[in-house]
């Protein structure tokens, strides 16, 4: 059944939150998965997309619309939230009830419905339609793209700079769809970023999910509610620590589920665009 209230917004811009690292955390880029919301928003609707921050606008702006999309952000929305497929980052945060129309994955939504709030039952990263507003035609030539999380970056360099056929991917980034050219230029991807997977998975690039630090924030439930959403067979990712040759990587590879199935894959994609507020 179609989404009855998807087109319930009809401003000018949308009024968007995404976590941005250059307006809490001041650095000079954002990070790829969270600018990819506001891409993706912007290329959806057709509007521009204007930065807004729930819980601290100005009071007499607090009863208008907003939007949250990508992102394990959950926590930042409020009663005038309409949530389109963001998580949770782990069971502490304090969640504010909001109109949930798709949620990254089941744990995102039991842990909802635990709360007493009202949460269809949509699945999906929005990241997922990502080939449907940019699939460019990219030589694959590297044999495997390194994906680390921005806070695992300078030790994915380390370790593997120096290894032929290897290229070590940045996610600081002020272009998404750059970023996802190099992506693109990759036969395997290896990532300790949730979105390295999400987007080689959905451009069919084989994938695995590694770890290279435990400095990233959450208990690691953004992992496990992104792979049921897909129904990806969920295992513990390895821990590298020293570097590795590109025959060793691929050996790692082995056994994994490294992509999803394509029919669940259309499945939530239609889902999400189905549940869509600006499409």
């Amino acid at each position: 059944m179609k989404n009855k209230k998807r087109n319930s917004f009809q401003g000018k811009e949308i009024p968007l939150f995404y976590w941005s690292e250059i307006k809490f955390i001041f650095r000079e880029k954002e990070n790829y998965g969270d600018l990819l919301s506001k891409y993706l928003v912007e290329k959806i609707s057709g509007k521009s997309v204007k930065f807004v921050h729930p819980k601290k606008q100005p009071w007499y702006k607090r009863n208008k619309t907003n939007f949250l999309a990508v992102g394990s952000i959950l926590h930042h929305a409020d009663k005038n939230s309409i949530v389109w497929g963001s998580g949770i980052i782990d069971h502490e945060q304090e969640i504010a009830e909001a109109d949930f129309r798709a949620v990254r994955g089941p744990q995102t939504r039991e842990f909802l419905l635990k709360l007493g709030y009202h949460c269809p039952k949509v699945y999906g990263d929005p990241v997922l339609l990502l080939p449907k507003y940019y699939n460019p035609q990219v030589e694959r030539k590297y044999k495997i793209g390194i994906v680390p999380h921005y806070h695992d970056y300078k030790k994915a360099v380390e370790l593997f700079q120096h290894e032929s056929g290897i290229k070590v991917i940045d996610l600081l980034t002020m272009d998404v769809e750059e970023t996802t050219r190099e992506i693109l230029s990759c036969k395997n991807i290896i990532s300790s970023s949730l979105h390295g997977l999400i987007v080689a998975h959905t451009y069919k690039i084989p994938a695995l999910w590694v770890e290279f630090s435990d400095k990233i924030f959450g208990n690691g439930i953004k992992y496990q509610d992104y792979f049921k959403s897909l129904k990806i067979k969920y295992y513990k990712a390895d821990f590298i620590e020293t570097g590795k040759s590109v025959e060793e990587l691929l050996q790692l590879m082995q056994g994994k589920p490294l992509l999803p199935e394509q029919k669940k894959l259309k499945k939530v994609q239609e889902g999400l665009l189905d549940s869509c507020p600006f499409h």
